[in-house]
Order: structure tokens, then C-alpha cells, then sequence
């Protein structure tokens, strides 16, 4: 005689293998290297430095050390309560800094073609006193050919956000999967900006930068949750007409 399983036992099979066929949670991490800028030792006093992870494209890009015989942020300065001992700066003579990372996307890309896409861009930044130097940071989401598809960037921090204090401001931009955005980039282009207004040191200056993307729900059946949905339902119906043959 051949065992036939439950109700219950099938639908509770037909559960485990479709949870084992989803994408792998992998939503919220940080995909910036370098992010905190403490992957080397800052400079002490205003000098530039080598910034692992990071390309200078223009300017005097560094890290600088939360040091308070410097004239910056020093580590009781406003800005983020877990701050390591470094922060990204503008540098001297240099009225624009700037430096990028490009983010790999290629190893989501099957999965955004069927899912909602979403991402998270934020860090603190901010200036010295009551100059005007700022920071920001952008995001060009790529495609294959390298076309841009989208493009977001945080607002800069200037003197007046800061009440003329010296120190760092957390700013955020982006969008949650649920707004049912579909793009599939094959790479994001990740560029830090600073910006000098006064003086002879660019005081744009960030620290804890973030760069997320998040997965969504199913714009449609992707083929294995179809398949199993379909032999789900067919096991119901064996199951049901076993049923039928076992009535009297």
C-alpha cells in the first residue's frame, strides 16, 4: 500500500521548500568600504593622507583626526554618539574635494528584475563654525553600459543648520522597497563631496557614511515559487481524490 501524506503534511513540504528556494536575506548591510574613514590613521594636523577604499577625483581629499589642538570637530563636538577616532575632510587648498567608490550590483541583479528596489544613503556632515564649507554624498545607480538610471543625493549642512557650531549633522535620503520602485543597476557610483567657502582649508566634513540597498516583494512569481505553487496544488488534488476513492 503507498503512504499518502496529510493535508497538512503537504502544505507544510510545499512551505519548507519554498522558503528554501527564496533569495537569501541580505537587505540593510553596508556596501560602502571605508565608511567610517578607520581603515588608517587620520592626519593630526590638516595634512593629506592616503583613504583606503576611497579615489580622490579632485581636491585634497583626507581623513582627519577628531584632535582638538586642530581646528575641526573634536570627539565632544556634535555629531555621531559612535564615532571612531577619524573623519573625512575636504583638506587644504582646495575649494572642491571629491572622491568615489563603485559599488558592485551585478550579484542582485536577478534578483531586482523581479523584486521592488530600495536603498538608504546617509551620514553625518557638517562644517567649521560659521563658515560655509559643507559635504555631501550622491549616488548614480549604473546600468550595464554604465548609463545612469537613477540619482539621489543628500542636502548639505551649512552654517546656520549648525546654529555657527562646529560639528557634523546626520542627514538620510532614499526609498523603501515598498514605494514599488523596479530598476536593475549593475552598479552604483558612490561620490563624497566637499566644498570650501571661506578660508584656506576645506572644512566640508563627514563621518559614518552608509550606503543600503533593500529587497521587496515579488513584482511577480518568480519560476521556482511558481513551480512549487503549481505542484502544491496539484498534491492537494491527488490528495483530494484520494480521498474520494476512500469513501465507502
Amino acid at each position: 500500500m503507498v503512504r499518502i501524506h496529510t493535508l497538512t503534511q503537504t502544505l507544510r513540504l510545499a512551505c519548507c521548500l519554498a522558503a528554501l528556494a527564496a533569495p537569501a536575506a541580505w537587505a540593510g548591510g553596508n556596501l560602502l568600504v571605508n565608511g567610517n574613514a578607520e581603515a588608517a590613521a587620520g592626519a593630526t594636523d590638516g595634512e593629506v593622507v592616503p583613504v583606503p577604499g576611497w579615489t580622490t577625483t579632485a581636491g585634497a581629499f583626507t581623513v582627519q583626526n577628531y584632535n582638538p589642538t586642530f581646528l575641526g570637530p573634536d570627539l565632544d563636538s556634535p555629531g555621531p554618539v559612535d564615532r571612531g577616532l577619524n573623519y573625512f575632510a575636504g583638506g587644504p587648498d582646495a575649494t572642491l574635494s571629491s572622491a568615489i567608490q563603485i559599488v558592485d550590483l551585478t550579484p542582485y541583479q536577478s534578483y531586482f528584475s523581479s523584486h521592488a528596489f530600495g536603498f538608504t544613503l546617509s551620514g553625518w556632515f557638517g562644517g567649521y563654525g560659521s563658515q560655509d564649507d559643507n559635504a555631501n554624498i550622491s549616488v548614480s545607480f549604473r546600468d550595464a553600459a554604465d548609463n545612469e538610471i537613477e540619482f539621489a543625493n543628500t542636502t548639505p549642512i551649512y552654517s546656520s543648520d549648525r546654529q555657527n557650531v562646529t560639528g557634523l549633522m546626520f542627514v538620510s535620503t532614499g526609498w523603501a522597497a515598498s514605494n514599488n520602485v523596479h530598476i536593475n543597476p549593475a552598479s552604483a557610483l558612490i561620490t563624497l563631496t566637499m566644498n570650501r567657502s571661506d578660508g584656506n582649508y576645506n572644512d566640508g566634513y563627514a563621518d559614518n557614511l552608509l550606503f543600503s540597498v533593500e529587497d521587496g516583494v515579488p513584482a511577480v512569481p518568480e519560476p521556482t515559487s511558481l513551480g512549487l505553487m503549481l505542484a502544491g496544488m496539484a498534491a492537494i488534488g491527488l490528495r483530494l481524490r484520494s480521498r474520494a476513492d476512500e469513501r465507502p
